[in-house]
């Protein structure tokens, strides 16, 4: 799938240079991206990140205004079936894009 310009700085920014198809791999998780609204979308198929906190979508939106990133980790409560919001920071410089999501996921997105 071709990705706009912005996304694919993301993915990089992510993996040091790497391919959507690597992290995917590195991470299991199924990535979409939205180039209207500058997010890769990363789904992943089973609950990650910490206890209390777990989530299985992570969005990373590129905010243009400010040339920084977004992050909205959240889940759907099955019984309730609405969206729960287990972390959401903003204003994340490009440097630190990477490590905090690695943390906040609990997976690798490189071979380091």
């Amino acid at each position: 799938p071709h990705m706009n310009y912005i996304n694919t700085t993301t993915i990089q920014q992510l993996t040091r240079g790497q391919s959507l198809h690597f992290l995917e791999r590195m991470t299991g998780a199924a990535i979409v991206s939205d180039d209207n609204r500058n997010i890769i979308r990363m789904a992943f198929s089973k609950l990650v990140g910490k206890a209390g906190s777990k989530f299985k979508t992570l969005e990373i939106q590129y905010n243009e205004a400010t040339d920084l990133y977004d992050l909205h980790a959240f889940k759907l409560n099955r019984k309730t079936f609405q969206i729960e919001t287990k972390k959401q920071l903003d204003g994340i410089y490009s440097d630190q894009l990477q490590e905090i999501c690695q943390d906040l996921t609990g997976l690798y997105f490189t071979l380091r």
